[in-house]
């Protein structure tokens, strides 16, 4: 009797403390259904199947998302996509309504229209019928060392191009997240990268430039280079050598021979204030530690400086 009443007692007791702990153990799909969910625009976002990630990620398949009529952009068609992946995520500062330290996201099968919104017909401007693209975000706030270290941002149009950025700020913290004036002042950056991989949206882009503007693709660019020959007179070496970077680029809009890639890690962390006082284009690569890199860079031909 005695032994029964003991297994009843620890029985009840183990039930109360699941009970209690329930919300603690709660999946990263139902934080998701409880605390994100209610707060998005009614029928802006549905999906086929969802499921937990473990504490703080959920996976959704089969996702619409639909943006309201008020839209800046104006009109807008709904968009598709195949599977939408939060691996992590800091509901814990979502729930105080504070910006979220950490977030880790994958976003795989957008599916983008021909006409993504009023006045935009891409089979028309570039002969593109639909964009397929993946998008990730990885990003952490260690709000005690005042840094932001973004991993990954990474925008993948399948067939078209790929761009990819990843930096690290300090002096950030969440206080500023809505501050423009105290983010330019405040945050300055330690390093950073941006890639461009073209991989066939130059070659449609230019030609449609060019029939806009009434003319073909060769007047086009040199329209370009000649509103960007000023900017390199009289710049130092390495300021020549990102020119020379950016122009071969361009020209080989048709196929590029690799990645365009910029690198920066100026000497001191540098603001955005601070930055916006350069007066030349030697004085931002000096500042910004800048460099650009492209495999198929040719020297072109600078004008010389006036006397």
């Amino acid at each position: 009797m005695t032994g029964s009443v003991s297994l009843r007692g620890l029985a009840a007791g183990a039930a109360l403390s699941l009970c209690l702990a329930g919300p603690a153990l709660a999946d990263g799909m139902a934080k998701f259904e409880k605390l994100i969910k209610p707060q998005l625009p009614e029928g802006s976002l549905t999906y086929k199947s969802g499921k937990g990630l473990g504490d703080n990620g959920f996976v959704l398949e089969g996702v619409v998302v639909t943006p309201p009529p008020d839209t800046p952009s104006g009109k807008t068609e709904p968009i598709a996509i195949k599977k939408l992946s939060v691996e992590d995520f800091d509901f814990t500062a979502f729930e105080k309504q504070t910006p979220p330290t950490f977030a880790k996201v994958r976003v795989e099968g957008i599916a983008i229209s021909d006409k993504p919104a009023e006045g935009v017909d891409l089979k028309q401007m570039a002969g593109i019928d639909k964009i397929n693209a993946d998008f990730q975000l990885d990003y952490r706030l260690e709000p005690e060392r005042k840094t932001l270290t973004l991993n990954k941002l990474e925008i993948d149009l399948s067939g078209l191009a790929r761009l990819e950025l990843s930096m690290i700020l300090d002096g950030v913290s969440a206080d500023i997240a809505g501050d423009t004036d105290a983010a330019m002042n405040d945050a300055k950056l330690r390093t950073a990268t941006f890639v461009f991989e073209d991989r066939s949206i130059l070659g449609k882009i230019v030609p449609a430039i060019a029939q806009m503007q009434g003319g073909d693709a060769a007047a086009t660019l040199l329209i370009a280079k000649t509103m960007m020959a000023p900017l390199r007179v009289g710049q130092g070496p390495k300021a020549q050598a990102a020119f020379d970077a950016i122009e071969s680029f361009v020209d080989d809009y048709k196929k590029p021979k690799g990645p365009l890639k910029v690198t920066f890690n100026p000497p001191d962390k540098v603001s955005a204030s601070a930055l916006s006082s350069a007066a030349s284009a030697d004085e931002v690569i000096k500042t910004l530690g800048l460099d650009v890199s492209y495999s198929g860079t040719v020297p072109h031909p600078v004008a010389p400086a006036k006397k």
